[in-house]
């Protein structure tokens, strides 16, 4: 008796923190066509500062987004949040350059604009070896009397392509 009541404790534990997460953004690129520009006018409402320019491409039996390769490429995604609640950005990257110096990604979480943009949360990976995926999460909250949160993955150096997969916002 005691092992059934223990195993339905458990169970109504586990079932209630799985509802208990909301996906607020999901993008695997899977429905996406090959040659689809995520920062295009209109298109899927990434922006991409320093004239970036991220596609859409096939690798294997998987769908990507790969940046161009200049200096300064951004990628960013604006969202509409409640103020105070948690939430966990999700995504997978990786860099493909010869140059280890050349492959730190920075992600950032930002509200305001211009020179009242403030950082909730920022994370940068190590220098990873060319070519190998990345899985990276920033857990954060949404400051009180703010809504409009910036989800920003940046890299400095030129001459390397970052490719991210799986781009994920679970409110929490």
């Amino acid at each position: 008796m005691k092992i059934f009541f223990f195993q339905s404790i458990l169970i109504l534990f586990f079932s209630t923190s799985l509802v208990s997460q909301e996906i607020v953004y999901n993008l695997n690129f899977e429905k996406l066509n090959v040659g689809t520009q995520l920062t295009k006018r209109g298109g899927l409402k990434f922006q991409g500062w320093n004239k970036s320019e991220w596609i859409v491409k096939q690798e294997n039996n998987n769908k990507i987004a790969t940046s161009s390769e200049q200096q300064k490429v951004f990628l960013v995604k604006q969202f509409d949040l409640e103020p105070g609640a948690s939430y966990s950005w999700n995504v997978d990257t990786r860099v493909v350059n010869n140059a280890a110096w050349k492959r730190k990604v920075n992600f950032s979480v930002t509200y305001g604009v211009g020179d009242n943009a403030k950082k909730i949360a920022e994370s940068t990976t190590k220098e990873i070896k060319s070519n190998k995926w990345l899985s990276n999460k920033i857990d954060f909250v949404v400051p009180e009397n703010q809504t409009k949160v910036s989800l920003i993955i940046f890299r400095f150096a030129e001459g390397a392509k970052v490719s991210i997969d799986n781009y994920k916002l679970v409110k929490l």
